[in-house]
């Protein structure tokens, strides 16, 4: 994937749909069947990125709400908005383990402080982080 291609795979609210695996599964049809068992809709599948779908959520098959207001206000990403970080990114427990959506304000930071190119380099060991890592406090989450 071209560099500016993976850059628009970056939705407002700081997920990276070009590391989702509704996106990946064009790669890997074998996992077609596990996201539709989590709610992704099969017709949209693979899933084409937040932006370039103009926010129609694969999982929702609506608007992302996030998506809209983002577009509304003008801003590329969450954290231009004056009210950032709002309830809409308010992290949740229910399916933490299986969703990112709890990175969304980590993922915003980092990427208003460090850029997006360093964000797309450091994804990996985030997600690894937020789904290995063992939470230590005044540490963070580690990897063993």
């Amino acid at each position: 994937m071209k560099e500016i291609d993976r850059i628009a795979m970056v939705a407002p609210c700081g997920i990276d749909c070009g590391d989702c695996g509704a996106n990946k599964v064009k790669d890997n049809p074998a996992h077609m069947d596990r996201l539709i068992a989590v709610g992704f809709k099969k017709e949209s599948l693979p899933c084409a990125g937040c932006r370039p779908l103009k926010g129609k959520c694969a999982v929702i098959g609506s608007t992302c709400e996030t998506y809209a207001c983002i577009e509304r206000r003008g801003f590329a990403f969450c954290f231009e908005c004056p009210e950032f970080p709002c309830p809409k990114l308010n992290p949740a427990s229910d399916r933490a383990n299986v969703l990112p959506h709890n990175t969304k304000v980590f993922n915003l930071c980092f990427i208003q402080r460090q850029g997006l190119e360093k964000f797309l380099e450091m994804g990996p060991e985030i997600k690894r982080r937020y789904y290995s890592g063992k939470m230590e406090i005044g540490r963070g989450p580690q990897l063993q």
